[in-house]
């Protein structure tokens, strides 16, 4: 029979070797994630508002775009729009979303196009043959053969000498500004862009301003995205510096851009519900891993780990590759280390009833006395925890 204090000692080693192999993974993992290099190469392109009335997006976290003007700038630009040799007012009505994909990211949409414009830009379109709708496209379309813009009837000359033309659009477009890190409290922006298609550079800004028809532009009944609530829209003309002169200049391009962009966002209750609450009840199995008093509470940190990579391959499936974190990823990590400290508390809980079986007396209800102090502190600690991580993320995205 081996003595009790040989056996101390070898437990000792083992637990202090655990400890050690710990610190050592950790110490790694640090160094391996803290010489990835993030920073990344990013366009050169630039949007800035211009001197044209806008409608702005007035709901909570919509994506926001293009800088603003400021003093100056504003006279100038202007100016730049009073100079331009061709002017088209151009209006959109979207009247049906569908078929959101944030893998991709992108999104279906349907809708009304119309343009109205002088005497000089229809001289432009005789003078090459060209329709208006071949020369001002959707920018941000990702698939030509299925992203058209059809006309429903043929050029009309007003009374005040100007020409319209009113038109159908509907295509698949990339959604340019995704942000997911409140994922799955985030909303999403859906842009339908117009600009020239200009191979020639006839048509940059300081020739062609596309302004926005304010009063009768919006989105139809049919706009809102099922699962989604609609929070607001905007439309409004930007300045799109190209960061290339595209071939046929020795100075970066810019064009006249319009953008109408429909802000859903997810219902918090209904996101909460289906994603959050079933990680809480998952998670509620660990907090009380210490009450659990058979013999199989050993067993539990292992299910629950299966069970928490199930739930996050489920809401993963959805969303593309991000290059950060999402709110939702956070929880799941903190889930995850709050999972293998517990599973390491039961283990290390496991052993002091063991050791405190080979003690004598007055030693053994110490270490008793230590292991009440774990199984009735451990819940509310690993709580505190839990919920001060899931604020702080929510706080530093």
């Amino acid at each position: 029979m081996k003595h009790p204090k040989m056996l101390r000692i070898r437990l000792n080693f083992w637990d202090f070797l655990l400890v050690l192999v710990i610190v050592i993974s950790g110490i790694f993992l640090v160094q391996f994630l803290g010489r990835e290099n993030l920073d990344v190469i990013s366009s050169r392109e630039l949007l800035r508002l211009t001197s044209t009335p806008h409608i702005r997006n007035e709901a909570p976290d919509a994506a926001a775009r293009g800088r603003p003007l400021k003093g100056a700038e504003v006279l100038r630009d202007s100016e730049l729009l009073e100079a331009a040799k061709y002017k088209v007012y151009a209006g959109i009505y979207v009247a049906n979303n569908f078929s959101l994909d944030l893998e991709v990211p992108s999104f279906s949409s349907k809708g009304y196009i119309w343009m109205r414009w002088g005497k000089p830009f229809q001289d432009y379109l005789e003078e090459r043959g060209l329709a208006i709708s071949e020369v001002i496209g959707l920018e941000n379309d990702i698939n030509p053969e299925t992203s058209v813009i059809t006309p429903l009837r043929d050029v009309r000359e007003f009374e005040d000498g100007t020409f319209g033309q009113g038109m159908l659009y509907t295509g698949d477009f990339y959604i340019d500004n995704l942000d997911l890190r409140r994922f799955p409290f985030n909303s999403v922006s859906l842009p339908v862009v117009l600009e020239a298609d200009d191979p020639v550079g006839d048509l940059t800004y300081q020739s062609l301003r596309l302004i926005p028809d304010l009063r009768d532009s919006g989105i139809g009944q049919y706009s809102d995205l099922f699962g989604w609530l609609t929070r607001g829209w905007s439309f409004g003309e930007f300045r799109h510096h190209f960061a290339s002169g595209l071939g046929v200049s020795a100075v970066d391009e810019e064009y006249s851009q319009l953008i109408f962009d429909v802000s859903y966002q997810k219902s918090s209750w209904s996101a909460f519900w289906t994603l959050i609450q079933p990680l809480v009840v998952v998670m509620a199995s660990i907090v009380l891993i210490t009450r659990v008093l058979t013999e199989f509470r050993v067993e539990i940190p292992i299910a629950v780990l299966l069970t928490l990579i199930f739930l996050q391959d489920g809401y993963r499936s959805e969303l593309p590759s991000l290059p950060y974190l999402s709110f939702l990823d956070s929880i799941y990590a903190i889930a995850y280390i709050l999972s293998i400290v517990s599973f390491a508390l039961v283990l290390y809980l496991e052993s002091l009833k063991r050791r405190a079986e080979l003690e004598a007396s007055d030693r053994r209800d110490l270490i008793l006395g230590r292991i009440h102090f774990y199984e009735q502190f451990w819940p509310p600690i690993s709580l505190i925890i839990m919920v001060l991580l899931s604020i702080a993320s929510w706080l530093l995205i």
